[in-house]
């Protein structure tokens, strides 16, 4: 099969042919090559990607090399995919933004990390190998009772919504907090957290099934966007005063609906905007509205409302400022360790990499429930 040039003059093959080749090894256990699921080229079909041969990574002093056991799905994956992903290296490339799995080889900075220790990192792309580096700032133990997939759950997920509610603004106990999309991932972790911190909680999602999950998470006013208006409801249920916080991955049109049920000092805080994920030609033109509506929020109206709009983007926080990253990290796992969050409540949906066209698929269509995890099985497992 032909190779194909990756970024930094790696190349990828078919791992098929490349089964029975001998590899040198740059570190004892450590091939040369290791099998990972890059992004070739923008494609709007998930059933593209296929597992392949690349180089595996040369790590820096401060970084560790991790043999990955889960690495979790995130909805920027499926924006990359189609090259709608700013943040994303040059086509070909290999996606995955977290992982868990076991240290085969440590920096010569990376004294408090140790070859052989079971961990959880962030990954500046990668991650989607069997292989992948990570700073040392972006990497902590796996706790002693989670398997991998809980791991690899933890990252985005409750860092984001970490940074969400609590980096972003006052949040005080009785704040009123809408979560779009709250039967998802980061929804999930959203609710844990502001449970924790005695918030009153406002969900939507797209199904009576989901509506059921969250009142069984704790949500105290689920709302299913597909029967309700969850701007009319909102300013039902709150007597037409508001909520504090609007934690929104959706965007276009709810952007506005959002200013509109924020309260005095209230924040909307725009984690993405998964309502223009589809960017084909025949929906092209509907798409317009919704972007218009990201783009024209009155400064002057937010302003004289003291109303805000906060947005987030956790790859940008952890490349330019690694040391906020290693803080939400933290403290995310010292609220596991001391039972205020607790990871066998956060909903795990785990399926094998050898699926990964299905799981795009799945998460695009909005057809899970809460966090996706994909398991890298060992090859004595097979």
């Amino acid at each position: 099969m032909e190779e194909i040039t990756v970024e930094a003059s790696q190349k990828l093959e078919s791992s098929e042919e490349n089964n029975n080749n001998n590899e040198k090894e740059n570190n004892p256990g450590i091939p040369e090559k290791m099998k990972a699921i890059p992004f070739l080229k923008a494609s709007e079909k998930a059933d593209t990607l296929q597992i392949m041969r690349s180089p595996t990574p040369k790590i820096s002093k401060n970084e560790v090399l991790i043999k990955v056991k889960a690495f979790g799905l995130n909805f920027a994956d499926i924006f990359a995919r189609k090259g709608q992903y700013e943040e994303s290296p040059p086509f070909p490339f290999v996606a995955g933004y977290e992982v868990s799995g076991v240290i085969v080889q440590v920096g010569e900075d990376c004294q408090d990390l140790k070859v052989g220790q079971k961990v959880i990192a962030f990954t500046d792309f990668g991650g989607y190998a069997e292989y992948a580096a990570s700073r040392k700032e972006a990497v902590v133990p796996l706790p002693e009772s989670w398997s991998f997939t809980q791991g690899a759950a933890i990252c985005v997920t409750f860092c984001t919504a970490y940074h969400c509610l609590y980096n972003t603004g006052l949040l005080l106990p009785g704040s009123k907090v809408l979560i779009h999309a709250a039967a998802g991932g980061v929804g999930m972790a959203l609710i844990q957290l502001a449970l924790v911190a005695k918030c009153e909680i406002f969900g939507t999602c797209g199904s009576d099934d989901k509506v059921n999950l969250l009142k069984e998470k704790g949500v105290h006013h689920p709302i299913n966007y597909q029967k309700q208006d969850f701007e009319h409801e909102v300013k039902r249920i709150t007597i037409g005063e508001g909520v504090d916080i609007v934690i929104d991955s959706v965007g276009g049109s709810y952007f506005k609906r959002d200013m509109n049920i924020l309260a005095t000092n209230g924040r909307v805080v725009g984690i993405g905007a998964a309502s223009t994920i589809d960017r084909s030609v025949g929906k092209f033109f509907s798409l317009i509205p919704n972007v218009l509506s990201m783009i024209t929020l009155s400064s002057i109206e937010m302003m004289m409302g003291s109303k805000a709009f906060y947005g987030v983007n956790m790859k940008r926080i952890g490349s330019k400022q690694p040391a906020l990253l290693a803080h939400t990290l933290r403290e995310v796992m010292r609220l596991f360790e001391d039972g205020s969050l607790k990871i066998d409540e956060f909903a795990i949906q785990e399926m094998e990499w050898t699926h990964i066209g299905e799981a795009h698929y799945l998460l695009e269509a909005r057809k899970t429930v809460g966090k996706v995890v994909i398991t890298i099985p060992d090859e004595e497992d097979k």
